[in-house]
């Protein structure tokens, strides 16, 4: 069963609600358009710069911590640590996903685990990029000058690239349960990102074309720690603020950072859809297209269907900010509005990851335990004494994890809408007219939380 949860996100016995699912859907939907209520009532007199200000305490404790060498060096060892074991156990572990701590580390630990942990914390890629440490240390000894200047009209579309091939890896390759092409993966864009820090700059390829740090930067203002630095990049001061209010802070625009923020979302859907009979029903459908092909057309099929699903929410929130800036009846700058509001999107995707990747958190995740007596299945017994654990499913009954996902759900949607409306505040300066702007970015939440509480309950739920 935990190999099969580690790609199906498998819950075991189905949950029977004790009322209609529409119930908890149009529920939920409801709790959205109160709080909307709510933020307008307390916070819609707030415009201008005023909206976007927020309270935060210094922690002058964590200050000197901070300016030491150490958190980045000890998260630094972690990243290597880790990165490494990925690329040898998957090289030459077990070939079974079940057996092989890379198929772990990859899905679990880095790819659901850091992000939910640096949406509550902060900013965890900062101080664990391997690669950011690998090049730091070798430039201890060498050194290491750019050879070539990135175009500043390339954006962040290699950062979004990478992302999206990263998806599709997981997604639609089905290769994402073979630990040799994981870690074949792991280790060419480990060697891709070296070479590009050495060509182009160690902070100009991070920033620019490595999507864990792009993605991580995003999440991280989701987090309450925030560090104040100098114009030299040095730290001054660590703040501690109310979760997801660092969205509001100034950003790069650009449709290449509004598409990486939708491909957030979409891909995320994609992988919740997968779950759904309706998707079972649709690779029937079309099997007369994609089944001749055999497994190449099922992946097209999958590739296709979450690059059209992307498309479909980027044309969507388009279409919705159009809404936004004519109901808001002032003139604004288009790129950076929609980039603004684009950002009050991710507490939904965080939320969503968190809820979608409960059973991974809770319960997958113990079963790297016991694989650490024997990571490359040789038959070795390095750990004896974690040999037999057995991993714990208190916290993963079907019934538990629907009212948590229901909970996560509601809770990032409100933060969105208390999010986009003091994001609406700032723009259109008056009350009045972030008012009348944010209906239609209220449908659109309400939209977004019923459509994806009716996701995560389909392999969780039955009846109703």
């Amino acid at each position: 069963m935990l190999a099969t949860a580690i790609f199906l996100h498998g819950f075991g016995t189905r949950y029977d609600l004790p009322a209609s699912l529409w119930l908890y859907l149009f529920a939920a939907g409801g709790v959205v358009v109160i709080s909307f209520v709510l933020v307008v009532v307390f916070a819609g007199e707030q415009v201008g710069e005023k909206a976007i200000r927020y309270p935060r305490r210094e922690l002058k404790l964590l200050l000197s911590i901070a300016r030491s060498p150490w958190p980045r060096v000890i998260g630094g060892l972690i990243g290597v640590l880790g990165l490494a074991t990925i690329i040898v156990t998957g090289l030459f572990g077990s070939s079974r996903p079940e057996l092989n701590p890379a198929e772990f580390l990859i899905w679990i630990y880095f790819w659901a685990g850091t992000v939910i942990v640096s949406g509550l914390v902060g900013n965890l890629w900062y101080l664990l990029n391997p690669f950011a440490a690998i090049y730091d240390a070798v430039t201890k000894l060498v050194r290491l000058g750019p050879v070539w200047k990135l175009p500043q009209r390339l954006g962040i579309w290699p950062a979004v690239l990478i992302y999206y091939s990263f998806a599709c890896l997981e997604l639609t390759t089905g290769m994402a349960n073979r630990p040799y092409i994981a870690a074949t993966a792991a280790l060419a864009y480990a060697s891709l990102t070296l070479a590009g820090m050495i060509l182009f700059g160690r902070d100009e390829w991070l920033q620019r074309c490595e999507a864990f740090t792009v993605l991580f930067d995003i999440v991280g203002r989701f987090g309450p720690v925030e560090a104040g630095r100098d114009e030299t990049g040095r730290i001054t001061a660590v703040y501690v603020r109310p979760w997801g209010v660092g969205l509001l802070k100034p950003a790069p625009s650009g449709w290449d950072r509004v598409v990486f923020v939708i491909l957030m979302l979409s891909s995320l859907a994609f992988d919740g859809i997968e779950g759904t009979r309706s998707w079972a029903d649709f690779t029937i459908a079309t099997e007369p297209y994609w089944l001749p092909q055999g497994a190449f057309g099922f992946f097209l099929l999958k590739t296709v269907s979450v690059t059209l699903l992307t498309v479909a929410f980027l044309l969507i929130f388009i279409a919705f900010m159009e809404m936004v800036i004519y109901f808001g009846k002032r003139r604004v700058d288009l790129m950076s509005t929609v980039s603004g509001f684009a950002l009050t999107l991710v507490p939904i995707a965080l939320v969503y990851n968190a809820a979608h990747n409960y059973y991974y958190a809770v319960v997958t995740a113990q079963a790297l335990i016991p694989l650490l007596d024997d990571p490359l299945a040789k038959g070795w017994h390095l750990l004896p004494a974690v040999a037999a654990y057995k991993p714990s499913f208190a916290l993963a009954q079907a019934s538990t994890v629907w009212f948590a996902q229901i909970v996560l759900i509601v809770v990032g949607h409100v933060i969105a809408v208390y999010l986009a409306h003091l994001r609406a505040g700032e723009r259109f300066r008056t009350a009045q007219n972030a008012l009348l702007s944010q209906y239609p970015m209220l449908v659109l939440m309400v939209m977004y939380t019923m459509t994806s509480l009716w996701i995560l309950a389909q392999p969780v739920t039955s009846g109703g």
